[in-house]
């Protein structure tokens, strides 16, 4: 704006963005499924991208958001970017899908919701051997009851059968085409295999209450042994010291579960016929305690490098029923199962990488040791969790923007503070005398160009203010985001009275 008694303008901040040609996810250096318990690498390529600093890459499986990227770099003009993420699938991951999103944060201005462009899914194959739920399985031969030997496992597994005169690769048998006996089913893959032992036996009208017991470690328990037949037997307990109530034709146990190798049997017999009924008794004991650590590692951790978190879980039974989880606030991030059947209580460790930015600054993870110990057992499952560990993250200073146009005024501030870590050292160029304040006020200086650094350990970044005199020139909008090639228009009036 000119006029004879003055001259002055007002800048107008524009950004141009584009949003990416594609996103596209990949594995690093590897092809084909995946090995359970190995680490992998996947990498995002993001194409043709502006601008940089309002892009946040982030990583999901399924819906779940592992991990986010921001990026600092000032370039205005498109740039291609490229993100990577370690991960250490388990069977539990085999057919998930991994995708990484790349979103364009522009501000107030700028589109609602923020644009988004997503690579397609990346589904993974994970190879894992075979690991029956049980091992041992008793079958009452019958013409309707198979024996059935059938398991996951990746590769599909072949069967092979002891004990039966002719070989047969079939998971699954009729119980009514064997002899009374004991079966072995053997499941084998490329990674390993696993054994599960069926015991044939003939009908027996002995009746248990509950059919299974999943009782505490010390704590008591009882059931109930009768019969359905309408001719008398004799009934009795075969396991470990207990006591035997006996009540019209009900054999009650009661004891103690202290015996981690617990074995209980009611027989029948009589001039007859002799059968007996296994009992499948399950004990368990929660963890002493679940805690977690940083592996290697002290102190505060630095943006866009990676660290290992660890979990462990004292003294736990049965393990196979157990369940750790991995949280970073309330998000669940990772998951890990057990297929060891050991019996008496054992100590478990895991881990997780992770790659913090400047957002997980202050972020608490834990985690949580779970036993589902299925119907029978208590509901909700026993969950024991470790005491948050909250991470501290250094990230060098990066200011939201580069320059700003200060209107020289009393209440009017040139304000240079930015979020870092460690906590940033002002400096301040073209000022006759030292300032370290992150803050100055404006009217205290003459017009002209002020550039701030802000500098800790990691990088320094600057800002410049212009200061300028008063001007009554409006511009509306106060600034412009626009899509590259798109048209946009801008007014300009001012609020004097005079021409």
């Amino acid at each position: 704006m000119s006029s004879n008694e003055t001259q002055c303008s007002q800048d107008l901040p524009i950004t141009i963005y584009k949003t990416p040609d594609s996103v596209f996810i990949s594995t690093v250096n590897h092809r084909g499924p995946m090995t359970e318990g190995q680490q992998y690498e996947l990498q995002c390529d993001v194409y043709n991208v502006a601008p940089v600093q309002n892009l946040t890459v982030k990583w999901y499986k399924g819906q779940t958001l592992l991990h986010q990227t921001n990026f600092t770099d000032t370039t205005e003009t498109p740039v291609n970017e490229t993100v990577t993420l370690l991960i250490r699938p388990d069977r539990a991951d085999d057919g998930a899908q991994y995708w990484c999103e790349a979103e364009l944060d522009l501000g107030a201005e700028g589109p609602q919701p923020h644009p988004t462009n997503s690579s397609n899914p990346l589904s993974i194959a994970v190879y894992y051997k075979p690991k029956h739920s049980n091992s041992t399985e008793t079958i009452i031969q019958d013409d309707k009851v198979m024996l059935d030997c059938t398991v996951k496992a990746n590769p599909a597994p072949t069967y092979t059968w002891d004990h039966l005169k002719e070989k047969n690769s079939s998971s699954v048998l009729k119980s009514s085409a064997l002899s009374l006996g004991n079966y072995t089913c053997t499941a084998t893959n490329t990674l390993g295999r696993d054994s599960k032992v069926f015991i044939v036996k003939d009908g027996c009208p002995i009746l248990l209450s509950p059919l299974d017991v999943v009782v505490e470690y010390g704590a008591s328990f009882s059931v109930n042994c009768s019969y359905s037949a309408t001719h008398q037997f004799g009934l009795s307990w075969d396991g470990f010291d207990g006591t035997v109530e006996e009540s019209e034709e009900i054999f009650r146990f009661v004891d103690k579960a202290t015996d981690w190798e617990t074995n209980l049997t009611c027989y029948m017999s009589s001039n007859e016929t002799q059968c007996s009924q296994d009992l499948p008794i399950t004990i368990y004991k929660t963890p002493d305690s679940v805690f977690i650590s940083t592996v290697n590692h002290r102190g505060p951790m630095m943006e866009g490098q990676q660290y290992e978190l660890q979990c462990d879980v004292h003294n736990v039974a049965p393990v196979q029923n157990l369940t750790v989880k991995w949280y970073k606030g309330q998000t669940l991030l990772h998951q890990t199962n057990f297929t060891d059947t050991i019996k008496t209580p054992v100590n478990e460790t895991v881990t997780l990488l992770i790659g913090p930015d400047r957002a997980d600054d202050g972020a608490q993870y834990w985690c949580e040791a779970e036993l589902d110990l299925g119907a029978e057992g208590p509901q909700p499952h026993p969950t024991n969790s470790s005491k948050p560990l909250s991470i501290a993250v250094y990230y060098k200073p990066k200011h939201s923007n580069s320059t700003e146009t200060i209107i020289q005024d009393d209440k009017v501030m040139l304000d240079c503070t930015v979020k870092a870590n460690p906590a940033p050292m002002y400096t301040w160029d073209h000022l006759k005398e030292k300032n370290s304040s992150s803050v100055l006020k404006s009217s205290a200086l003459s017009l002209g160009n002020y550039t701030c650094t802000a500098t800790n350990t990691l990088g320094r970044d600057s800002k410049v203010f212009i200061v300028r005199d008063g001007c009554p020139i409006l511009l509306s909008p106060l600034d412009v985001v626009v899509e590259y090639g798109a048209s946009f228009s801008v007014n300009c009036s001012y609020s004097a009275t005079h021409q």
